[in-house]
């Protein structure tokens, strides 16, 4: 099998989008009201809409491909051999982890909720690589 799996997610620009309108709320009343000694306000929360806009948003995700699994794939990748795990086993025990790897030895290894797919898709990806997903409900 020669087919990569690419499963991306980026945080959202909700909170960019909340600032911005903030300050165009506050402009308006300040205008309205004709209340200029809160300006300073607007300059507050066009500041923090500005570093909110230049502070990096990872991204998070993973990659498969026929012979390694990429946990974190775009911000410090971790490969894990598709030879070593027996099996993924999802779990609802942890609101952080939905997915635990088990490999061959025993041990086990947790993965962070962002970095998977949703459940169904990820089922079909690792079964096409022969690895089942246990533990669904």
């Amino acid at each position: 099998m020669n087919e990569v799996y690419e499963y991306r997610h980026a945080r959202g620009k909700g909170v960019i989008w909340l600032s911005g309108m903030g300050v165009v709320l506050l402009l308006v009343a300040i205008s309205v009201a004709d209340a200029t000694d809160l300006i300073w306000l607007v300059w507050v929360l066009a500041a923090l809409t500005l570093a909110l806009m230049l502070v990096p948003r990872p991204v998070s995700g993973i990659r498969v491909d026929y012979t390694y699994l990429v946990l974190s794939a775009w911000h410090r990748p971790r490969s894990i051999a598709l030879d070593d795990i027996a099996y993924l086993r999802a779990t609802q025990a942890d609101p952080e982890t939905n997915i635990v790897i088990v490999y061959k030895d025993g041990t086990e290894e947790k993965t962070f909720s962002r970095d998977m797919p949703d459940l169904e898709t990820l089922v079909y990806v690792m079964a096409a690589r022969g690895i089942p997903v246990r533990n669904i409900y």
